[in-house]
Parts: C-alpha cells; structure tokens; sequence
C-alpha cells in the first residue's frame, strides 16, 4: 500500500494543482485526500488509484464550494472597496495610458489603442486591420515595451502578478503629462 501511495502522490498532486491553480491549496488538498483514503474503508476496492481519483474529485468540488461560499460573503463587504480600486485604475488609464499611446509611433498607436484600451483580441485586430496575426503579436509586444517605458519615465506601477495594474505612483520627476 505504501508503494502505491508514493506512485500516486505526484500524479496526484499535479492533477490537483491543475485544478486548483493554488500551490499551497493544492498540497493541502493532496494530503486531505490521502487523510481521506486512510479513513475509507479501501479493502472494498478494487483499484486504490480509481478510488484516490475519486476523492480527489470530490475533495476539489468541496474545496470550491467552500471558497464560493467564503467569496459571496466577503463580496457583501469589499464592494465598496472594488469601486475605488477601480476609479484609481480608471484615474490612472485616462491620465497616464491614453497620452502616451498617443505619443507612440503611428505604427505602434492604432494596435496599441485597439488592444490594451479597446481590449480586442490580437486576432480580430489581424482580422479588422488585414495583416497577418504574427506582425500584430509581435507589434503588440513591442508597443507595450515602448509603452512601459514612456510611463515609467512618469508613473511607478504597482502590477498584479500576471501584469495587471493594480496602483500607481507619480513620479515627481515626470514631465508633466501625467
């Protein structure tokens, strides 16, 4: 039995982790459902690995129902709260974001609009501007970076974890657009 529970840990763990998209959860999770498996009356069941799935499954479903439960209650608190963060965002696009779009090349300045302010997809602006998908990737990324850099000259950023703006600051060094 010890054999078969370290071959299932790992798979185990990912599967979860897949799911989860939590590291620390998902190791909770994993070992809630091995906890689960020593409780269960397993000498009934066939397959271990089928049965460890199973809870594994079910584990998850109890997992988002808690934390949808958790959320709908903090969501009646903090509503207030996402108002502001989101005016200070809005504060922030319409002072510092639309200039300096602006103030990009005229190659970098329509793209740039039609993504990161009129949020299209890359695709549909490949579609809409007939260029293929590829220049337009590529002319997104290059116009962020050029975008990065006109705003920090400005603005210090306080970014999210997968780049999303969370807050700024006003550099007092700016010149003045911002």
């Amino acid at each position: 039995m010890q054999k078969q529970i370290e071959q299932l840990y790992s798979p185990l763990y990912m599967y979860i982790r897949k799911r989860i998209g939590n590291q620390l959860d998902a190791e909770d999770l994993t070992q809630e459902v091995f906890y689960k498996l020593a409780k269960s009356n397993y000498d009934e069941v066939e397959s271990i690995k089928n049965w460890v799935y199973t809870i594994a499954k079910n584990t998850i479903t109890d997992y988002y129902r808690k934390k949808k439960h958790i959320t709908e209650e903090v969501d009646n608190i903090t509503v207030e709260e996402k108002n502001s963060e989101n005016d200070r965002v809005q504060e922030f696009a319409s002072c510092c974001i639309i200039p300096f779009v602006n103030k990009l090349p005229k190659d970098y300045r329509l793209i740039m609009t039609l993504s990161e302010l009129d949020g299209i997809s890359q695709k549909e602006i490949a579609k809409r501007l007939e260029m293929n998908y590829t220049t337009v990737r590529s002319r997104i990324q290059r116009g962020r970076l050029k975008l990065k850099n006109l705003i920090s000259d400005c603005c210090t950023l306080i970014q999210g974890k997968k780049g999303s703006i969370l807050d700024f600051k006003k550099n007092r060094s700016g010149d003045g657009d911002c």
